[in-house]
């Protein structure tokens, strides 16, 4: 067990929030200084399943991540067609967190069996 990389990587996971966050703030460029952190929680518990789905070699499981977050996201009555900022930015959130979801459950998989 490669314990430097272990750490590595629960301290990524750690970080991710606030990581996904800047990167958001700066993608929009818009602070959002208020929140009540359900997004944060959320999406920790999504990098949470990303890692044990890597970890048991499950990686068809994360679309239903992508998928059910992407049905919740898109309004039902929008029968124009058009897509809101605030779903986009979501879209954009969970895409990010897939990818660091993935890197983090190849760093726990490659520092569990090197």
């Amino acid at each position: 067990m490669n314990l430097p990389l272990l750490s590595f990587g629960i301290l990524l996971y750690l970080s991710s929030g606030w990581i996904i966050k800047v990167f958001l703030a700066r993608l929009s460029g818009v602070r959002h200084t208020q929140t009540d952190h359900i997004g944060m929680t959320i999406g920790y518990s999504e990098r949470f399943l990303i890692i044990l789905f890597v970890l048991f070699d499950q990686y068809t499981a994360m679309g239903l991540i992508i998928a059910a977050k992407s049905i919740l996201r898109f309004p039902s009555s929008g029968a124009d067609g058009e897509v809101h900022k605030e779903s986009e930015y979501v879209l954009v959130g969970t895409m990010v967190s897939l990818v660091i979801g993935i890197l983090n459950g190849l760093l726990f998989l490659y520092a569990i069996h090197p």
